[in-house]
């Protein structure tokens, strides 16, 4: 489907079925281990597009890089929702350690409930995912709007966006699903191999048409409640007082 080179890497994007793709592989000097195999069949009947990477060491020296040294790519996939292969990172025997970041038009929440109240999803894990854990989130401001707009390729990125940052540290034997953000901005887990196409709704899923409180909403009915608590117990006290000083009056001599 396309071709193309970045620094040191020569990419192919294919298209195939996922024995197609094996013996593409096979037939341009990939190895292909029994690990990699088996996932590369799996992720096939969700999907049939592949992206194939081969470092040139050659050009990697003439561009001085050293051991370690990364090329970024900007890898764009037309998808009706957000959705992240989390399954793939999952090495035998190792810890899984990735940083996840979402710009997107509304906040995101971990449950259809916790988005209508307006219950930030800050702290919290996805549900059957320990160790995947939001551990940010705001709107988008002035100063990170402009560094990410301006930036290559990013003239997307909206000025009134959220910016939602999960951590994910699990060992690889726990991380057994991808990830996927439902039409009402729910993340949530999906089977290893799914379809990023396929249609995502939240398993409690709220009317479209619910209005929802303002992120942050919980908190500021939890402190107004207990403001009025407190002018209650206030007021009780002053009229308290006020009845026992009339009644004093009442029975002096």
């Amino acid at each position: 489907m396309q071709q193309v080179k970045v620094e040191a890497l020569n990419i192919t994007v294919l298209k195939g079925s996922g024995q197609a793709v094996l013996d593409w592989c096979a037939q341009n000097g990939f190895a292909v281990d029994g690990d990699t195999r088996a996932h590369l069949l799996t992720y096939a009947q969700g999907s049939p597009i592949f992206m194939a990477v081969k470092y040139d060491t050659a050009e990697a020296q003439a561009r001085h890089q050293a051991t370690g040294d990364g090329a970024p790519l900007l890898i764009t996939m037309r998808t009706p929702h957000p959705w992240v292969p989390l399954e793939v990172l999952a090495l035998d025997g190792q810890t899984v350690n990735a940083d996840l970041y979402f710009l997107t038009d509304e906040p995101l929440n971990t449950s259809a409930l916790n988005a209508v109240a307006g219950q930030s999803a800050v702290g919290a894990d996805i549900s059957g995912a320990p160790g995947l854990h939001v551990a940010f989130q705001e709107r988008m401001n002035p100063a990170l709007y402009h560094d990410l707009s301006t930036d290559r390729n990013m003239s997307w990125v909206r000025p009134d966006g959220w910016l939602t940052y999960l951590t994910l540290d699990a060992p690889a034997d726990t991380v057994t699903y991808d990830l996927s953000v439902t039409p009402d901005g729910v993340m949530r887990l999906t089977h290893f191999g799914t379809s990023p196409t396929a249609s995502v709704e939240s398993a409690n899923a709220i009317p479209s048409w619910l209005p929802r409180l303002p992120l942050g909403a919980p908190q500021v009915i939890l402190a107004l409640g207990l403001a009025l608590v407190i002018v209650g117990v206030c007021a009780w006290f002053i009229w308290r007082d006020a009845r026992r000083t009339s009644k004093s009056r009442t029975l002096a001599p």
